[in-house]
């Protein structure tokens, strides 16, 4: 035994899990690069220690070394040592101490993983140890013994369950569709899972849905789980929101009208508001893509209108008021613009009390808007590649139709308050002046609208480059 092996194993036995789970990693990492021998020689050893060792750190720390000893060989080679390795996992799994069998079964997840369809002969067996688990008052802190109460309470071991669930699904994959009674029983626990109010057992659950979905989408209620994860997209959680929105990506892969069609009423609007929370969430991003490619050409007119709804787009914010009492101010407030004076002497009108909450709306982050144009140029790039194969298809006459809104949406961005914003508004403009002039009739109805257009268009290019103190009179009276 090399002298990093034996530091391994005295770190493996220490009472802080990271440490353990460090020295667990490393061990595995040498059994990968020293061969079968020291492997067979240090997994003997962890399972001699199991047996004779009764300290619950101890019996952890060789459980996490197990599991990453067969994560780190895989294949073949770890193929020797399954069984072995998979006995004593279980035997740990039922060990009334918390400590123990949390990372036990978080083993059985990696060694699950790891093993795939090696694994296959095993899943009955573990599916009902799962059960079993999950039932048990000694692996619920609801109901475990006074003497590990706490501890039960602090470590998750339903979400490692319904994790190691989540792997036993992935083993099996399509075969799920042939065995009855292991499906059957999966969806009962995860119908069990989706009753608990732990959030990191919802997230386990949303998981374990995806992969079921993916298997075996025939045997779910489709639309039940779309609603499910509609409302899940709207949690506080970050990790249930961003669990929900992997769900809806991989289900809108397939199919985004029929997903639209089976959420409730404004599944759309809820994923905009979601990439409005987190603008480079590139999930949402993929989702809105994805979609735009499936449809762009069927449904081009409603791509024209869903591009311009999301800059006029708004959100309700909520304003919680100060009293001025409480906190008075340092000074008389600055405001150049009299009309944001007047709507300041309306919200302060006397007899409202302090501390009281108003809702104002705003509209979406400016990065949500720019996503908003870039998919409206890219809708214009795959019209126009389509027209270069056939000039009466219906999705270029569709974009000749709502032509003149493409362009007020151009204008609007290239005068809009952000640099972003205007770069991408010439861009369109120039995209559409472009296939103008490889299009006649296209031409036509373009010179048609830019007259129209061109006149506001100026009078907001001249206000947007005009300095911001001309709009003052006070500034204007300090010139003279």
């Amino acid at each position: 035994m090399s002298s990093t092996g034996l530091t391994c194993q005295v770190f493996i036995i220490l009472p802080d899990p990271y440490v353990r789970h460090l020295a667990g990693e490393a061990l595995g990492r040498l059994c990968s690069s020293s061969g079968n021998a020291l492997t067979t020689t240090e997994v003997n050893y962890l399972v001699d220690q199991i047996v004779s060792n009764r300290e619950p750190n101890a019996r952890s720390g060789y459980a996490v070394a197990l599991g990453c000893i067969h994560s780190q060989l895989g294949g073949m080679a770890a193929g020797y040592h399954l069984k072995n390795i998979l006995g004593i996992l279980m035997s740990l799994g039922n060990d009334p101490h918390p400590v123990v069998h949390l990372w036990a079964l978080d083993s059985l997840s990696k060694v699950a993983d790891s093993a795939g369809l090696t694994f296959s002969s095993y899943v009955t067996s573990t599916l009902g140890m799962l059960a079993q688990l999950y039932a048990s008052d000694s692996h619920n802190h609801e109901s475990a013994s006074l003497a590990s109460s706490n501890l039960e309470f602090d470590l998750p071991t339903p979400a490692v369950i319904a994790r190691c669930i989540d792997s036993t699904i992935n083993v099996l994959g399509p075969d799920l569709q042939d065995m009855g009674k292991a499906r059957e029983l999966i969806m009962t626990l995860i119908g069990l899972f989706q009753a608990e109010s732990d959030e990191l057992i919802a997230v386990e659950s949303l998981r374990c849905q995806e992969h079921l979905s993916l298997y075996a989408p025939g045997h779910m209620d489709f639309s039940g789980y779309v609603k499910q994860l509609q409302r899940s997209a709207g949690s506080n959680s970050t990790q249930i929101r961003d669990m929900a929105v992997d769900g809806l990506h991989n289900l809108m892969r397939r199919n985004t009208d029929e997903v639209i069609k089976s959420g409730d009423a404004g599944l759309e609007d809820q994923l905009w508001h979601v990439l409005d929370s987190e603008p480079e969430h590139e999930v949402v991003r993929n989702i809105i893509r994805n979609w735009l490619h499936q449809t762009g050409l069927t449904d081009t007119s409603a791509w024209v209108q869903r591009c311009h709804s999301v800059l006029t787009k708004t959100k309700k914010l909520a304003v919680i008021e100060e009293n001025a009492d409480a906190k008075p101010k340092a000074g008389p407030t600055d405001i150049q613009d009299e009309e944001v004076a007047g709507f300041a002497a309306a919200v302060n009108a006397p007899g409202e009390e302090g501390g009281s909450t108003q809702t104002s709306q705003e509209l979406l982050k400016w990065q949500v808007r720019t996503f908003g144009m870039d998919c409206l140029s890219e809708l214009i790039a795959m019209v126009t590649k389509e027209a270069a194969f056939r000039d009466e298809a219906p999705c270029v006459l569709a974009l000749q139709k709502r032509i003149a809104d493409v362009v007020r949406i151009a204008f609007s961005a290239s005068t809009a308050g952000v640099v972003q914003l205007r770069i991408r508004g010439l861009k369109i403009i120039d995209q559409v002046l472009k296939a103008s002039s490889s299009d006649a009739l296209l031409l036509s109805t373009m010179e048609t609208n830019f007259v129209s257009c061109s006149c506001s268009a100026r009078h907001r290019i001249q206000t947007s480059l005009k300095p911001p103190y001309l709009n003052s009179t006070k500034h204007r009276l300090a010139l003279h």
